[in-house]
């Protein structure tokens, strides 16, 4: 047996079935393994960061490792954008990366790179292998760390050593790492009086809850309280839930604002939401498995460790029914006035000559199957997203949130596709994310995966334009140069529609998800909509402005 002979076993072990890459000399060893083996599949893609971003986006949905590699020197380079996007958003992934031989480290041999300075930040664990016997030991430390600790976990492997063969191992199979984190009674009995001595409770909760969707519901219902989701959490739940308030920030809705100023306390559940102006003046209790969080947003945390479904049931054991719903009602009318706000902006029909981008998200939430996947680049289109894609609780969501990197989109489709074959999986792509990786459509070509390509074209980076604007800057340098997409997507052996008319909107929508193979739709969209947030500043609208006017009056008013 070699070195990736046994590597790949364990990987299967683990349940990894794809590995994410471009063929390199480094590699090649590990190539041939796969060659000789049908457990796990190799997904040769046009980019090593789309590779990275389709291995994220695979964790993030599973919950479970994924794998991507690139070979010695720029091979390796190429996955780091990916690799922070996974470190960023806690997805456990392991990179395989290639090194020059073991005999020439450390003397500028061709394309060697100091790849343990270079993954130093991005990993919570990175090793270079020193000998052949050390396989299975690595492997398998590298996988339970990125499991247990939801992060990235780093392999360089000298090309020699990849090449050797290895004794063989016995080893635990089908074992995973991850644990449970039980509450301290303490913490709990702390906060569960601060709550029952509180009039009005809001809930904010975020990605750890996904697997206390029961629990976070039953302690709602409970304390009649207005539930606030973080983006990441947006699909945890049907957009209809009676509790929910909405998002909260910049991409958030007015309920989720009024359920953070309205309340005394707020509990944190599962979320690390970064804004510290969107927290409320109020105590905030904090349930996170991560003790790092308590205290990182605001300093008057009460921190409870532990895992969200077992810290909710504990604590609601110890809480007492709220009656006084008078918070909630404010807020269900506050959601109510601002989703009919949303309603008419979305509204397909409103223009006659323009196809409005929240009314193509609107039309592609209808459209969608019940159980559909969304991925979706950074920009504009994550607000047309996250405002107007109604999620059904079955439907998933999958962005580069906390990296909030551009091109993320569609290398997330083609993850999302392989680990879901029988599911819909829509990629939301602005026209500028899409450029920067857009060969790898060669690769849902290639592998004939089914995914719908929607790009909002707008012709230029827009929510860049309004960032200026903001601070009172002309527009400048944001317009964009781009191809004709539908021809593109022909050149690429897949479909391409392009949509101009407002009329044409829903049949070419649909006419997309019927298809059977990659499509690409190419929806002009107003390239003059503003995405504005759920409250505004003064310091805001003034310089936007001012920004317009010099826009319009040029040099005059410089």
């Amino acid at each position: 047996m070699h070195f990736y002979d046994q590597l790949l076993d364990i990987l299967a072990s683990r349940g990894v079935t794809t590995i994410f890459g471009v063929p390199g000399d480094a590699i090649n060893p590990l190539i041939e393994a796969i060659r000789k083996q049908d457990q796990v599949r190799f997904v040769h893609v046009a980019h090593e960061e789309a590779g990275a971003f389709a291995a994220s986006a695979q964790a993030k949905l599973t919950g479970n490792l994924a794998v991507c590699c690139g070979t010695v020197g720029p091979g390796a380079i190429h996955l780091l954008n990916g690799l922070y996007d996974a470190s960023k958003d806690y997805a456990p992934v392991l990179a395989i990366a290639g090194q020059v031989p073991s005999d020439e480290l450390g003397l500028t041999f061709h394309q060697e790179v100091d790849l343990d300075a270079l993954f130093s930040d991005v990993a919570v664990y990175h090793t270079s292998v020193r000998t052949a016997e050390q396989m299975p030991r690595v492997a398998l430390e590298a996988c339970n760390t990125a499991v247990a600790e939801s992060g990235v976990a780093v392999l360089t492997v000298p090309a020699d050593i990849g090449r050797q063969k290895v004794p063989d191992a016995d080893y635990a199979k089908e074992w995973s790492p991850r644990h449970r984190v039980l509450p301290d009674p303490e913490h709990v009995a702390d906060a569960a009086e601060l709550i029952n001595g509180a009039d009005d409770i809001t809930i904010l909760y975020g990605e750890g809850c996904r697997d206390a969707v029961p629990e976070l519901k039953a302690i709602a219902e409970h304390l009649k309280a207005p539930i606030i989701h973080s983006l990441k959490a947006k699909d945890l739940l049907p957009s209809d839930y009676p509790n929910i308030a909405g998002g909260l920030g910049l991409l958030g809705d007015r309920g989720g604002v009024v359920a953070a100023q309205g309340c005394d306390v707020m509990l944190v559940v599962g979320s690390d939401f970064p804004y510290r102006d969107w927290y409320p003046d109020a105590p905030i209790i904090r349930i996170d498995r991560n003790a790092s969080t308590i205290g990182r947003r605001t300093p008057r945390d009460i921190g409870i460790v532990g895992d969200s479904a077992e810290s909710l049931r504990t604590l609601l054991e110890q809480l007492d029914e709220k009656t006084d719903d008078a918070l909630l009602r404010t807020v269900q009318r506050s959601r109510s006035r601002w989703d009919s706000l949303l309603e008419l902006a979305s509204n397909p029909e409103r223009s006659k000559d323009l196809i409005h981008p929240q009314g193509l998200a609107r039309v592609l939430g209808e459209l969608a199957d019940g159980d559909a996947v969304f991925t979706c680049d950074t920009g504009a289109v994550s607000v047309w997203a996250a405002r107007h894609l109604r999620m059904t609780g079955s439907q998933r969501l999958s962005l580069s949130y906390n990296l909030a990197s551009m091109a993320y989109a569609m290398p997330a489709a083609i993850g999302a596709q392989l680990a879901f074959p029988d599911r819909q999986v829509l990629s939301l792509s602005g026209d500028g994310g899409f450029n920067m990786l857009m060969g790898d459509l060669l690769t849902a070509v290639r592998y004939r995966l089914p995914i719908k390509i929607i790009i909002f074209n707008n012709g230029k980076l827009g929510l860049i334009q309004m960032e200026q604007e903001v601070e009172g800057f002309p527009e400048h340098l944001t317009g964009l140069h781009n191809p004709d997409y539908a021809l593109l997507a022909e050149a690429f052996g897949a479909t391409g529609q392009t949509v101009k008319n407002p009329a044409d909107l829903r049949m070419a929508v649909a006419e997309a998800l019927a298809h059977d193979g990659p499509y690409v739709l190419d929806v002009h969209v107003n390239p003059g909509e503003l995405t504005m947030p759920p409250k505004i500043e003064l310091e805001q609208a003034w310089g936007f402005s001012r920004a317009k006017v010099k826009e319009v009056l040029g040099e005059l008013v410089s």
